[in-house]
């Protein structure tokens, strides 16, 4: 019987064994943000479509009710024009008769972990954008990773509202991520007066108090 090979496995094998391990390492990482991201939009869209059905309501009540007010009638008709409009420019679904400029288009991605305050940057970022003309794109992450895998997937952005205390991944640490990875967005973070200048020195441009004023 032949004595067995005990020769060991070539180093540069080894070494790209380890390569692959980590690739994969990294895959699955990803792997779970985007599902976690999913999961978060499609709670998102729930919310959505119990806020459109309690609007249908609504018309439905007015249109029945000929007697009801008509200054009242006609803030609840505003309102639901302002809110199919917002979704409508959160969604990029905007109806326009022919192909949109780019050059005209202002994309914001908002990275914060709480949905209201996602929402109420939503509402400041639209209301500036509208008073400019701007036509606005918005995307979401639920943290600094989520946003960074955006970067890496090709997504880029005129603006980034980035919040700091957030889980997986602070704001701080994508911001310098970020600038490492050559992104030039404008950067405006959202912390505490404390937590300002080290938002600065990863790279953000300018920095407001958290929660963000919208007065």
């Amino acid at each position: 019987m032949a004595d067995e090979d005990y020769t060991p496995i070539d180093p540069q094998i080894q070494n790209l064994v380890k390569k692959v391990d980590k690739c994969i390492a990294k895959f699955d990482q990803k792997r779970q943000v985007l599902q976690d991201a999913i999961e978060s939009d499609i709670e998102a869209v729930k919310k959505d479509q119990r806020e459109t059905r309690e609007l249908r309501l609504t018309l439905a009540h007015e249109s029945g009710d000929t007697s009801s007010n008509i200054e009242a009638a006609s803030r609840k008709i505003a309102s639901v024009k302002q809110w199919l409009d917002q979704k409508a420019l959160i969604s990029g679904d905007t109806d326009t008769t022919g192909d949109q400029d780019q050059d005209d288009i202002y994309s914001v991605l908002i990275v914060h972990d709480d949905r209201n305050a996602r929402d109420t940057i939503w509402n400041y970022a639209m209301a500036v954008g509208t008073e400019k003309q701007f036509t606005m794109e918005f995307q979401e992450a639920k943290n600094g990773k989520e946003a960074v895998y955006l970067h890496l997937a090709g997504a880029s952005f005129d603006l980034i509202v980035m919040d700091d205390q957030m889980p997986i991944m602070t704001g701080i640490q994508a911001t310098q991520l970020l600038r490492k990875m050559g992104v030039k967005s404008q950067i405006i973070g959202l912390t505490t007066e404390s937590g300002r200048q080290a938002f600065i020195d990863a790279g953000a441009d300018e920095c407001h108090e958290n929660p963000l004023d919208t007065a």
